[in-house]
């Protein structure tokens, strides 16, 4: 490696190339200036050898190194393709990525528009951390630089609501229905689990005395089975008592009809259920019994309910949220000793909040 030299006034690296002569030098003193030397010479050299690549480019080598890492169906390989072909590549794609500033990628931010109307707070968050990644893998390719600064969330976007069920709508939700995936649904509100984790539900996965499921995945919106959103999400949870029945009722259910299958909440044939047909069925509940939301809405009505009853890091570790999110500091996991705990909690919740419907559907 190339080491700078001080002269008293300046760091400097020369060396030759192709009978040519080149010269770098940095006149901060110390540490900073040696650094900032090299970085002189490692832009040229590596830039040299590599040539200048379009930030089109360096997104595609980034979605080609996502795929390699995390598979081709990986649920981050969607995310990022979608964030880089609607806001990126349209705005800056063909610009070379060593000549992108701070500004220009705040510029990305700023110009970003949804279809008919300005994105959610969420989905500039995402982006911003789309870029973020872009920006360090181009950096291990001697692409660019990092940024001396942060890129900041513009003002003007929307902020969505979380939807939730009040204390009548979960009543109607938990009347049986004769609709196939009904018992998602009334699962959902129960446990806080997420509506793919729940269509992944093995009968395997249920504990002989079936107090406690133990999560191992999740069926995307593309009906492919993945990991789960996050590195928590594979989790034991406690089931108590009304979802207990209900996982009883459905694979009995599934019995009588002569599906066959391992899947808990199947579809039709007894092969996976699918999340197209789950969202047209709680369309249909939703019109039925007049109930707001979405199937998500149910992992948020769960959450509501527990909230004042409920340990916090509890909460946390049911759910499955991951260690970033800004209602985290530490993270645990629920321990066998703990899920009877949790399991009663939840049963004394609905008795006091649903006592009638509760006390039909579990024979009390």
């Amino acid at each position: 490696m190339i080491t700078p030299h001080y002269d008293g006034h300046r760091w400097r690296i020369q060396t030759r190339k192709d009978g040519k002569r080149y010269s770098f030098s940095c006149s901060i003193p110390g540490a900073k200036g040696r650094k900032e030397c090299i970085r002189l010479y490692e832009q040229w050299y590596y830039g040299e050898a590599t040539g200048e690549k379009t930030v089109n480019q360096v997104c595609k080598e980034f979605l080609d190194d996502v795929r390699a890492r995390k598979g081709d169906n990986a649920p981050a390989v969607e995310l990022y393709d979608r964030h880089i072909r609607l806001y990126i590549a349209s705005q800056c794609g063909q610009k070379k990525m060593c000549k992108m500033t701070l500004k220009d990628w705040q510029s990305v931010l700023n110009n970003a528009q949804g279809q008919n109307k300005a994105l959610s707070e969420k989905t500039i968050k995402t982006l911003r951390g789309v870029i973020m990644s872009i920006i360090k893998f181009g950096y291990e390719d001697y692409q660019c630089e990092m940024p001396r600064g942060k890129l900041y969330i513009p003002h003007g976007h929307w902020i969505k609501e979380k939807e939730i069920l009040q204390k009548d709508d979960v009543r109607r939700l938990l009347e049986p229905s004769d609709l196939f995936y009904w018992p998602v649904f009334a699962f959902g509100v129960l446990t806080g689990m997420r509506p793919g984790e729940i269509l992944g539900i093995k009968t395997s996965d249920i504990s002989d005395d079936f107090t406690r499921l133990y999560i191992k995945r999740s069926v995307s919106a593309r009906n492919q089975i993945t990991e789960g959103k996050n590195a928590n999400a594979k989790r034991m949870i406690p089931i108590c008592t009304l979802a207990s029945q209900i996982l009883k009722d459905t694979i009995e259910r599934n019995e009588i009809l002569n599906l066959h299958t391992e899947w808990v909440f199947c579809s039709f044939d007894g092969s996976m259920g699918n999340q197209s047909t789950m969202r047209n069925q709680w369309a249909k509940l939703k019109q039925e019994r007049g109930l707001p939301g979405t199937v998500y809405s149910l992992r948020h009505t769960f959450i509501s309910l527990m909230k004042n009853v409920m340990p916090e890091q509890m909460i946390k570790d049911i759910v499955g949220h991951s260690v970033s999110m800004t209602t985290f500091e530490t993270y645990g996991h629920i321990y066998d000793n703990e899920t009877r705990e949790a399991a009663q909690i939840i049963d004394l919740t609905l008795g006091d909040k649903l006592g009638d419907t509760l006390s039909t559907s579990d024979g009390q």
